[in-house]
């Protein structure tokens, strides 16, 4: 069994993944003990192309290539299914890691059996300090909630800030919803709220490229509010999996928060707005989960939230 499996999904990032696929392979461990997997979500670009000369020099990097867009969340789903790593990695094919980093972290999760090891990134900044640090090893929800003078949201982060036992996420049954946007924060949610050993080492592992195109930098839209919607019920019903009443309490507050900060939202759309709203909720109903109705936007615009 490989050591780690390190998944990328790609969608047009033809200028990008080429830095992304060598820094994978700039490492202090033996390319033999692990595998990179890169998932094209039908990416319109050159970016296949890209990988399949780098395939020319990297033995262990695969290519799987879907046949329909299922967008991130789905081509993460796909590159975990081929995974054979003991531990999992996912990567955004516009970053990068720093060299030389694998052999630490993998030491670290094999060495005290963990379910997520979380590190440190970095924003678009040249100059890098580690200050070596490992704190405790805890459950996923203490790791969370345990000490709220620090934001427990921003602990979350990106999926690309973690490595992953592969039997955690596999055993729990951990999918990202597809199709769908704001896939990432339910699905941390989800695995830390199940996770046992959780430990955190201060080393700057990851590079994080500010992307003013991405979908959290880019302005409100009727879809994008519907998808916040959506990704704020999902999280609410993770408030049932919480055992902590700490936990319970702060999940349903960044719930009902987040959703009065989107009903002022939702009231400064003009009527065409409002209208393209409705109608993206009621064509996506049977495509994804928990997709609410014409309901939404009656509690959003007037408050009523009796349907979480």
């Amino acid at each position: 069994m490989l050591r780690l499996s390190i998944i990328v999904p790609f969608y047009n990032v033809e200028s990008y993944i080429e830095e992304c696929i060598r820094s994978l392979y700039n490492q202090n461990i033996p390319i033999e003990e692990y595998e990179v997997i890169c998932v094209d979500d039908c990416s319109p670009d050159n970016s296949r192309i890209v990988v399949e000369s780098l395939q020319k020099e990297y033995s262990t990097l695969k290519l799987v290539c879907h046949e329909r867009n299922k967008k991130q969340g789905g081509a993460r789903n796909t590159g975990l299914q081929q995974a054979t790593g003991k531990y999992v990695w996912f990567v955004d094919s516009d970053d990068y890691i720093y060299p030389n980093v694998l052999r630490l972290l993998l030491d670290t999760i094999e060495s005290n059996a963990l379910d997520i090891l979380q590190f440190n990134h970095v924003r678009d900044v040249t100059h890098i300090v580690n200050d070596l640090q490992f704190s405790e090893i805890m459950n996923g929800e203490m790791y969370l909630f345990g000490n709220l003078s620090q934001e427990w949201f921003y602990k979350i982060g990106g999926p690309w800030k973690q490595l992953f036992s592969s039997d955690f996420l596999k055993t729990k049954r951990l999918k990202y919803l597809e199709d769908a946007m704001y896939e990432d924060t339910d699905y941390l949610l989800h695995a830390f709220l199940l996770a046992k050993r959780v430990q955190h080492i201060s080393i700057n592992a990851y590079h994080y490229r500010i992307n003013n195109e991405s979908i959290t930098k880019t302005s409100i839209s009727p879809i994008k509010l519907a998808w916040r919607v959506n990704l704020m019920v999902r999280c609410a019903q993770l408030v049932n999996i919480a055992q902590s009443s700490i936990a319970q309490v702060t999940i349903s507050e960044m719930v009902s928060n987040t959703l009065s900060q989107l009903r002022n939202e939702l009231k400064c759309f003009s009527l065409k707005q409002e209208i393209d709203y409705i109608s993206h909720i009621s064509a996506n109903i049977n495509k994804c989960r928990d997709m609410m109705t014409w309901r939404t936007w009656l509690a959003l615009r007037y408050g009523i939230t009796w349907f979480i």
